[in-house]
């Protein structure tokens, strides 16, 4: 008994020095009491002895984790590596935070202000007077512009499904710097070129680049922020692309204006400041992408389990192949599918109201900005709030989302059929609805997903190929909603019918994947 005593006290001893220690010396100390506890218990193998201690090791290593980061339940090794670089109680880490916050908000914002700036012009491009050089035979220069814009929409399909593996495995942060970088200097190359086979090969490989920005940021939130801020980024990133859009549009609208009698080319300088805004993502990019990069490799250095630090493209397509396995994984992408036709109806809102309401174009203009409105302020006060929700709830939130947009949707249809004839105040309340409602189930459940499904291997692939379907659908409606007769209302019957087919859809299949989650 008194040798008992002796070892129980000589072991006590040995935990509560272990404790005062640093958590390097207590990891030696806890395995050597380990190792003296088994020896002394009896024979046993040395492979059962090593497989043990590795056993304890990783289980006391990840319970510390857990302990330090405030991880509860029992999370997977993906979340135990993104909040692995938070430290909320950190002055340093919070400048941190914030800072890839404005990154990564003012690259959506910029890249997307940017992509106005061609519709801004178009017109002004294919002038004779102050316009692009065409010197293709045979072909006007609108029909010039329009294969071009075929191109380029096709260019951004073929970006979704080849830039997603690459993306992983850069990293978002990298690519993201890369993405940025490459669109500056091929805008800047628009901007004062004068014959139209550049300005298109340019206009090609911006669309191509621009494909890749989403997914990028996507990536590049999973390295930057612990789980619980998922949310509340995905939607500062919608926030930052439809506040682009409509800064863009007023701004580039205010150059035109200003500088239309004064130069012959003002199209020229449209492109010139859509180059220099992506100063400012650049540059926060570069110094806040490099103090997250630092921290997440001297995090991973400090850790005594080995990691492995960067993605292969084997791994990204493995995670792509296991998750395209799952039903959830097919019915988010029918769901983004669905809202991605859903949501361009927008391109068709001032048309709409000119053609069938007979509004001015002032009316007609402002009604498509509180569509963009609705967008904004569901992402801005309901992303983080959704987020947080349980499953049941968010499923909840959706139904009344997505039922909410397919009443305004089966309203205009009511409206061009003549059954209930809309005012044109009404239409507005109703596109101002239409933005709100469908914008949360079109950018956070996806994002998530591919967030944490795909994790640090995967998650811009997911990301990725859940547009590319989308794409294809989106093609045919706007060719189709293009080619009607659009001064006619019967004409908008069937355009109507599939907003709303999309939008019933999506309710069912979106709901079913977070029920199944």
């Amino acid at each position: 008994m008194v040798a008992v005593r002796r070892k129980l006290s000589f072991s006590a001893c040995l935990m509560f020095t272990a404790l005062a220690l640093t958590e390097q010396s207590s990891q030696a100390f806890y395995v050597h009491s380990i190792q003296t506890s088994i020896s002394q218990v009896g024979p046993q193998s040395r492979f059962l002895r090593n497989v043990r201690l590795q056993e304890l090791s990783r289980s006391s290593i990840l319970t510390r984790r857990k302990r330090l980061f405030g991880i509860r339940g029992g999370g997977s090794e993906n979340s135990l590596q993104a909040c692995s670089i938070t430290d909320q109680d950190s002055p340093e880490e919070r400048w941190r935070r914030r800072g890839m916050t404005a990154a990564l908000s003012s690259t959506y914002f910029t890249v997307m202000g940017a992509k106005c700036a061609l519709p801004a012009v178009l017109s002004l491009l294919t002038s004779v007077d102050g316009g692009l050089s065409f010197t293709t035979t045979g072909s006007t220069p609108q029909s010039s512009m329009a294969r071009l814009l075929g191109l380029s929409t096709l260019a951004v399909a073929l970006g979704k499904l080849l830039l997603g593996p690459v993306i992983d495995a850069l990293g978002g942060i990298v690519a993201l710097q890369l993405a940025v970088a490459a669109l500056t200097a091929l805008i800047t190359t628009v901007s004062v070129t004068q014959r139209f086979s550049i300005f298109a090969f340019c206009w090609i490989f911006v669309d191509f680049i621009f494909s890749s920005c989403w997914a990028s940021c996507i990536n590049a939130i999973h390295q930057s922020f612990p789980e619980e801020e998922w949310g509340r980024q995905i939607g500062m990133l919608a926030a930052g692309a439809r506040t682009g859009n409509a800064c863009a549009f007023a701004l580039f609208a205010s150059i035109l204006y200003a500088l239309e009698d004064k130069m012959k080319q003002p199209w020229r300088v449209v492109f010139g400041v859509s180059a220099v805004l992506q100063v400012l993502p650049m540059s926060l990019l570069a110094y806040f992408g490099r103090k997250t990069l630092q921290k997440k490799q001297s995090s991973q250095n400090e850790e005594l389990l080995p990691e492995q630090s960067s993605t292969s493209l084997k791994q990204s397509l493995t995670t792509l192949r296991r998750e395209a396995g799952k039903v959830e994984f097919w019915l988010h992408l029918i769901s983004r599918s669905c809202l991605m036709v859903f949501a361009s109806f927008l391109l068709f809102v001032p048309t709409l109201m000119t053609q069938v309401y007979k509004v001015s174009s002032g009316f007609a203009a402002q009604t498509g900005s509180i569509y963009a409105l609705g967008c904004l302020l569901s992402v801005t006060l309901g992303s983080q709030v959704y987020s947080k929700l349980p499953k049941r709830k968010q499923a909840l939130a959706i139904c009344v989302l997505m039922g909410s947009a397919t009443m305004t949707s089966l309203a205009q249809l009511s409206h061009v059929s003549g059954f209930f004839p809309l005012s044109p105040f009404a239409s507005a309340v109703s596109f101002f609805l239409w933005g709100f409602s469908f914008t949360i189930p079109f950018y956070i459940p996806p994002s998530l997903y591919a967030l944490s499904r795909g994790g640090k291997e995967s998650s811009a692939t997911i990301s990725d190929f859940f547009d590319i379907g989308g794409f294809g659908l989106l093609a045919a409606f706007n060719g189709y909603v293009a080619s009607i007769n659009q001064a006619n209302p019967l004409s908008w019957v069937r355009t109507f019918q599939m907003t709303s087919a999309c939008s019933i859809v999506s309710l069912v299949s979106l709901v079913t994947a977070i029920l199944r989650q």
